[in-house]
């Protein structure tokens, strides 16, 4: 009896199943490379491949699309587009305005990069007593928008994408794609051939039509006769003084990334109250009347023409994006129905083509997103290492009095001045320590008469008043002495490091940068 083989090595009708995980594999790769399509140069120009996990991303990004039948295809929050992509949405530090008095207790997603761009650099470390150490960086903020004769909209610049290599990356899996769709095509493949081609299609249209959208920066519009912005964030161990006009600060503090698109992209839509008729006998109820002659005004006009147009919210519906999702989402339905008709070789060709896709996707979502958008917002904010300088102070103390310092007006040392400017040391002091024990009130005092008297007094009268009398040392025990010793060497090196600040903020601290 012949010997049979109980292994099948005849592949001639062998199939390789791989629609089950054509449009889930390589999802959350695919939606993270998607959200960097705002941030590169030509990225929206280069995503001809079949990427993998078209459903993920259909799903993920047809939330955007707003209104009730994509709401009902794409279930989920309609979030602003900046905010989808994570160029808004972050929470950033405190913010104490030095001369208007206001404190935010929490700043916009500007503040946040720009305070993750501080903590990043180590800082000059400043000699004196240790116990830990504080890093505070100086930050002279530039012009940013020009004179703009609106008085009431907020000015608004277009940021120009990052330009690199990553982008010029995509040839590879464009080629790719395109050359196992050939050689399917070549093979009489077309079940294969036809779904590389429908996923080239789908990715590409839809890096085009996402990636379409400009990346602005919004600013604040400030009061004409608003004070100088000078003030400081707060993040614990970590702060950041900004100094210039209101409006350049206010940008950061305030201030925002935004996504505009195309018109044709946003598809704008109007939302009508519609009133349901109720059938009745002819006669109107006397409720229908009692409504007023601006009520009675705003009926008569039509929804396109007339005074009243724009009482009717305009939102945005982002319908071509939906579009987009949707083809995404149908490619996946081929791909179950169509991939598993094919030939072994399409098949492999198929995956070959998903994989590099894949391998280039995994390469864009490693890239730190927030990192390009820190060097996009520090090149749009025209700030660079000459405008910033980043010490590590050894002691809050010495931190505190460098900051009070530096935000002090500058030619301005009557404390009668400070409160018609609004400017209070003691405060700003207390924010970093708000200890009101004798020792650290006298500490205070100390360091007020040494801002009172700079004008008129040299450096070593100024270290004399940073002294400890015999009245004080007569006044404190040991222990107190020890401290109070200990605070006014700190204000001593913090001292020195203002005087040494005095060429690099321009011509001293009677001018600083920005109006005054």
């Amino acid at each position: 009896m012949p010997y049979k083989n109980p292994v099948d090595t005849n592949t001639s009708h062998f199939n390789l199943d791989v629609s089950g995980v054509a449009g889930f594999f390589g999802g959350e790769e695919a939606i993270s490379a998607m959200q960097t399509i705002h941030l590169y140069k030509y990225r929206k120009w280069m995503g001809w491949y079949n990427s993998p996990g078209s459903w993920n991303v259909g799903k993920k990004f047809g939330m955007l699309a707003n209104s009730r039948f994509w709401d009902g295809l794409f279930p989920g929050p309609n979030e602003d587009p900046a905010t989808f992509f994570e160029l808004d949405g972050k929470q950033g530090p405190k913010y104490v305005a030095s001369r208007s008095g206001s404190i935010l207790e929490h700043t916009g997603h500007l503040a946040y990069l720009m305070m993750q761009t501080c903590k990043e650099e180590l800082g000059v470390q400043v000699k004196g007593r240790v116990t830990k150490r504080n890093k505070v960086t100086l930050i002279q903020t530039q012009l940013v928008f020009e004179e703009s004769t609106a008085k009431e909209k907020p000015p608004v610049r277009t940021i120009l994408p990052h330009g690199g290599h990553r982008t010029r990356v995509a040839i590879l899996p464009i080629a790719v794609s395109f050359t196992t769709c050939a050689l399917c095509g070549w093979t009489y493949d077309w079940f294969c051939c036809s779904m590389i081609l429908l996923g080239i299609i789908s990715s590409g249209l839809s890096s085009l039509v996402i990636g379409s959208a400009s990346l602005e920066l919004q600013g604040v519009k400030p009061a004409p006769t608003a004070p100088p912005g000078d003030g400081m964030l707060m993040d614990g161990d970590n702060i950041v003084l900004l100094l210039g006009k209101e409006e350049n600060v206010a940008t950061i503090t305030r201030g925002k990334f935004t996504l505009n698109y195309e018109p044709w992209v946003k598809k704008r839509s109007r939302k009508e109250k519609r009133k349901r008729p109720v059938p009745r006998d002819g006669t109107k109820s006397t409720n229908s009347n009692r409504r007023s002659d601006a009520e009675a005004g705003l009926q008569t006009h039509s929804l396109e023409h007339g005074p009243n147009q724009d009482a009717i919210p305009i939102r945005d519906e982002y319908a071509a994006i939906g579009l987009c999702s949707l083809l995404l989402v149908i490619q996946l339905l081929a791909q179950l129905l169509l991939i598993p008709q094919g030939t072994f070789f399409g098949q492999i060709m198929f995956l070959s083509s998903f994989a590099a896709s894949w391998a280039y996707n995994l390469y864009l979502s490693s890239i730190d997103k927030e990192y390009i958008q820190e060097q996009l917002l520090l090149k749009i904010l025209n700030l660079d290492e000459r405008h910033m300088r980043t010490y590590s102070l050894g002691t809050r103390t010495t931190a505190a009095v460098f900051a009070c310092l530096m935000l002090q007006p500058p030619g301005v040392y009557a404390e009668s001045e400070w409160k018609r400017l609004g400017f209070e040391p003691e405060g700003i002091i207390c924010k970093f320590i708000p200890n009101n024990t004798p020792v650290w009130i006298t500490w205070r005092e100390k360091v007020l008469c040494v801002m009172k008297d700079r004008k008129v007094r040299s450096r070593d009268t100024c270290y004399d008043l940073l002294q400890m009398s015999d009245e004080e040392k007569d006044m404190f025990e040991p222990n107190d002495q020890n401290l109070l010793e200990h605070l006014l060497e700190d204000a001593r090196n913090a001292y020195d490091l203002v005087m040494s600040e005095q060429h690099w903020l321009g011509s001293g601290m009677e001018h600083p940068v920005g109006d005054q």
